[in-house]
């Protein structure tokens, strides 16, 4: 079985920067579809933070969307926001499984383990240790709220006062279980933990409509790994502060600005839009651009 791939970076228009991506291609003819093994050993194969396949469908022209299955080097999870972002970029692309179908029928929506997601396409290709050992940030991080927006992915949402506090951080293991401190129901899945510092806000940006934007630097650590450009835990923060009024703000529609990465050399924007109806989350869309870096095929017996 030889399956197409390409590698993409995500988060950013420079090759190299932002977060690495590999999406991964299961065309709709082919009589064997790989096993839920098989994905995870492809996923191994890559060593990336994750893994995205998607699945061809019969008829581009009748059906807009396309399902993808996200893997860690470990796991499948439900959701991530970097391959969601990566995979809809990747479908603007000629696509061996469908040759050029996408130009002419656009992929609308992304279906993922955790629900259905709509893709748009903004303009020029974006898409929507144990505790530290840094006595000040070991501090910050226990009383830090534990928020997510999808079940099976959680994060740890820490605030520090300073850019210098941030780079003090330390990646390694949390030696202790951190699912007790989640919900009932809840307590499953990935935990990470993201720390961020507010860089100041401002009234409008480049599209010019308006909305205030708030400025954020972040970085995420979970099991020992950093990651450059992490959209669900963007994702999970601008909610936080938009649904607790920590951003301060009191536009209905508020706008996260994200640097990531800057301390791995793989600096990463993200942009998260958070809306809220009758004091209550609306919707949030994460937006982005990725790059292709790679393109092969991989063999799966």
């Amino acid at each position: 079985m030889e399956l197409p791939f390409i590698t993409l970076d995500v988060f950013t228009r420079t090759r190299f920067r932002g977060n690495p991506l590999a999406v991964v291609t299961i065309p709709h003819d082919i009589k064997n579809k790989p096993t839920q093994q098989q994905k995870q050993a492809i996923a191994r194969e890559f060593n990336l933070s994750e893994t995205v396949f998607i699945h061809g469908v019969a008829d581009p022209a009748a059906d807009p969307s396309r399902r993808i299955d996200i893997f860690l080097t470990s796991a499948e999870i439900p959701f991530a926001g970097h391959p969601t972002i990566g995979a809809a970029v990747s479908l603007l692309r000629p696509d061996p499984a469908e040759p050029s179908a996408h130009h002419h029928h656009p992929v609308t929506e992304l279906v993922t383990k955790a629900g259905r997601i709509a893709t748009l396409t903004a303009h020029a290709g974006i898409f929507a240790a144990d505790l530290q050992p840094n006595p000040d940030v070991r501090r910050l991080e226990l009383d830090a709220p534990v928020f997510s927006l999808v079940k099976g992915v959680s994060f740890a949402l820490v605030e520090l006062p300073s850019l210098e506090l941030l780079a003090q951080v330390a990646v390694g293991p949390v030696e202790f279980k951190p699912h007790g401190f989640l919900d009932d129901g809840w307590q499953e899945g990935f935990i990470g933990r993201f720390y961020y510092v507010r860089t100041g806000d401002s009234t409008a940006d480049d599209d010019d409509d308006g909305v205030p934007v708030v400025g954020l630097r972040t970085r995420m650590i979970a099991e020992g790994f950093e990651d450059p450009a992490t959209g669900a835990a963007s994702s999970c923060l601008a909610a936080y502060l938009s649904i607790h009024g920590r951003d301060k703000q009191t536009t209905p529609t508020r706008r996260y600005d994200f640097t990531q990465g800057v301390e791995m050399g793989k600096e990463s924007s993200v942009r998260v839009d958070v809306s809220l109806k009758d004091g209550a989350l609306d919707t949030v869309l994460l937006a982005g651009p990725a790059v292709q870096v790679m393109r092969g095929t991989i063999t799966v017996e």
